[in-house]
């Protein structure tokens, strides 16, 4: 979870800035690189976020914090707004080896999930390809930010084009069960997809993403659809006590 969290938007940007060749998308890139290595290096955190959507004059939100240490991961998320569900809580830990959860009563356990294969289905010509809808990377260093040096790191990604890039690589993403995707046009579903925003800033004294902030809009017969969310690391390195369920 806290990987998923934190390396969400420096792997969606990792991605697009591949083959962005201004100055700033290759900084960028650069500085991206740097943050994940000091992600991966990390013996322990904590961090908080939340994530929000609108669609059709209805709000649902869920907000998260959690705790990473040499022992294992815990997230808590409680969501409101829910369809179907309204409001809810819910407690997630792994550790030493086992996996628990918590849906506000006691704790369950099961099996600790396995670990992702360190193979991608998509091979780096696509990241290529995608790099092109990347349509404007600005990059700003050295800005004094609640009393610490950070570099804020944001762009736009023209969502249409690059849903549109996806259709054409192959076996990764152009057929699905056997439907083709080739010319897949979201506008003649009446589909209107906005472009991605993200803003991410980065400790410059410890080199890892303590921000970021990515938001997507969309609108389908007649409704809209935005989504916004938000995550920040609260510490690093710094004594953790995890949960005992």
């Amino acid at each position: 979870m806290r990987r998923l969290l934190a390396l969400l938007a420096l792997v969606a940007f990792a991605l697009v800035l591949t083959g962005c060749s201004t100055a700033e998308g290759l900084r960028a890139q650069e500085l991206l690189k740097q943050a994940e290595a000091a992600q991966a290096a990390l013996t322990s955190s904590t961090f908080e976020g939340s994530l929000g959507m609108t669609f059709g004059g209805e709000r649902m939100a869920m907000s998260f914090r959690g705790a990473t240490s040499s022992h294992g991961e815990w997230v808590s998320v409680d969501g409101s707004g829910i369809p179907g569900a309204g409001s809810f809580s819910m407690q997630m830990l792994v550790k030493d080896g086992r996996a628990w959860t918590n849906l506000g009563g006691s704790w369950v356990s099961g099996p600790a999930p396995a670990g992702v294969g360190a193979n991608g289905t998509v091979s780096a010509a696509a990241f290529q390809e995608l790099a092109q809808y990347v349509e404007d990377v600005r990059v700003t260093e050295h800005q004094l930010v609640e009393g610490k040096q950070v570099t804020t790191i944001a762009g736009e990604i023209d969502t249409q084009g690059m849903l549109e890039a996806f259709t054409k690589l192959g076996s990764a993403a152009g057929e699905v069960e056997g439907l083709s995707l080739e010319g897949f046009d979201l506008s003649k579903l009446g589909v209107d997809v906005g472009d991605i925003e993200a803003v991410l800033t980065i400790d410059e004294a410890t080199g890892l993403l303590s921000t970021a902030m990515i938001t997507f809009g969309m609108s389908a017969q007649g409704e809209e659809l935005s989504l916004e969310l938000r995550y920040r690391l609260t510490s690093a390195n710094e004594p953790v006590r995890l949960p005992s369920p």
